[in-house]
């Protein structure tokens, strides 16, 4: 089967997108089932080595449809066209396949943002649902993505796969933070900084964790985008007038090494996010043996399982009570959960990713072409 994969993108790609290539890349490559395997992306964005050679389009293509991206692809006649990102490029009869990995502008789109990232949340969910609309096949990343896709987008189960993100079995080497250098014991909580993460939530259980454990410190990874640094400005106004911004520790973007440091020697890894698909966190928090508090909004109950302590979104002291229990664990019990959070992960494979994608590829790329598939497009035009 030969499989081209788009990435659409009119910008640079996110931490978490580029660590899904990266891992999945080379593991289609190597599926005998793969014969030829072409990854595109605009110019100007670089994927690393590990992505193999690349093709490119012009970056003002997109402007005018995309007229160098499908010629290209009607040249190169793959079985199958996969995009990652939720967005769809006609490709006339060659089937397609569209993965929906990005919850917050379906789920979320205004939810704290300004009212320019909100029409862009409203343009983004309806390019979202036309895209899955007409593609050959979806790909969901978890069964909450795909109860959503059938329920209220009303598409047909049958053309929804579900395939789960993975993590590396083996956690990447440890660096503490400069930032983190002096912190004693610490809860941990990591990811982008924007409205949907939920940071109010930690913050205002910050007080009652300090009552009860006065050296805690708070530290948040990750940093904001163009778009949410209005956010990050009113979480920390918020710590000032909960009066606990002296314990909290706002890190900025972690390597991966400082974030394996930070998943190790939590006291807790706190999950707050209002709006998420596969989380990239909990699974790498999971296969550290982070002890986890998480919010019991789908789909995290789906990843964690019962290795997590949930509380009810918004319910600060409930998230402070969660975590003070778990600080107080005895050693055996402490044991026993990280060693259960590590079994958990391990039954996310990258593997097993792989191969369920090639799968969902082929069932788009042997299905029946539809007539108006194989009928070129047209334009109407006047004479």
């Amino acid at each position: 089967m030969k499989i081209a994969i788009v990435n659409l993108t009119s910008g640079g790609l996110s931490g978490g997108y580029l660590k899904y290539l990266v891992n999945l890349v080379p593991l289609l490559r190597q599926d005998p089932r793969v014969t030829k395997l072409d990854v595109f992306v605009p110019e100007g964005v670089l994927l690393p080595a590990q992505c193999g050679s690349l093709r490119l389009w012009p970056k003002r293509d997109g402007s005018a449809g995309f007229p160098a991206l499908r010629g290209t692809l009607a040249s190169l006649a793959p079985d199958v066209v996969f995009f990652p990102t939720a967005r769809l490029v006609d490709c006339g009869a060659i089937p397609t396949v569209v993965m929906v990995r990005n919850m917050e502008p379906l789920l979320v789109p205004f939810g704290g943002n300004g009212w320019r990232e909100s029409l862009r949340n409203l343009a983004r969910a309806r390019v979202a649902h036309r895209a899955c609309d007409r593609a050959s096949r979806v790909i969901a990343v978890s069964d909450y993505v795909r109860r959503f896709i059938v329920e209220r987008w009303r598409l047909p189960s049958a053309k929804i796969g579900r395939v789960y993100h993975g993590v590396a079995a083996e956690p990447a080497a440890a660096a503490a933070p400069a930032s983190l250098q002096q912190v004693g014991r610490f809860v941990f909580t990591a990811g982008s900084i924007r409205p949907a993460r939920g940071l109010e939530d930690l913050i205002r259980a910050t007080p009652a964790l300090l009552r009860a454990h006065p050296d805690l410190a708070v530290v948040i990874g990750g940093k904001a985008d163009a778009v949410s640094h209005d956010y990050e400005a009113r979480m920390q106004h918020l710590a000032a007038r909960q009066g606990v911004a002296r314990a909290i520790v706002w890190t900025g973007q972690l390597s991966s090494a400082e974030m394996a440091w930070a998943y190790g020697r939590c006291a807790a890894f706190v999950v707050t996010s209002r709006a998420e698909a596969c989380p990239n966190v909990a699974l790498e928090a999971l296969s550290h043996g982070a002890p986890v508090v998480s919010t019991s909004q789908d789909p995290m109950p789906e990843f964690f399982g019962g290795t997590a302590t949930y509380y009810r979104p918004e319910h600060a002291d409930e998230l402070a009570l969660r975590v003070t229990q778990i600080m107080a664990e005895p050693e055996p019990a402490a044991a026993a959960r990280r060693e259960s959070a590590r079994a958990r992960a391990a039954e996310f494979p990258w593997r097993r990713t792989a191969d369920e994608t090639v799968t969902e590829l082929d069932l788009a790329a042997k299905r029946e072409p539809r007539t108006e598939d194989r009928k070129p497009r047209t334009e109407n035009r006047k004479p």
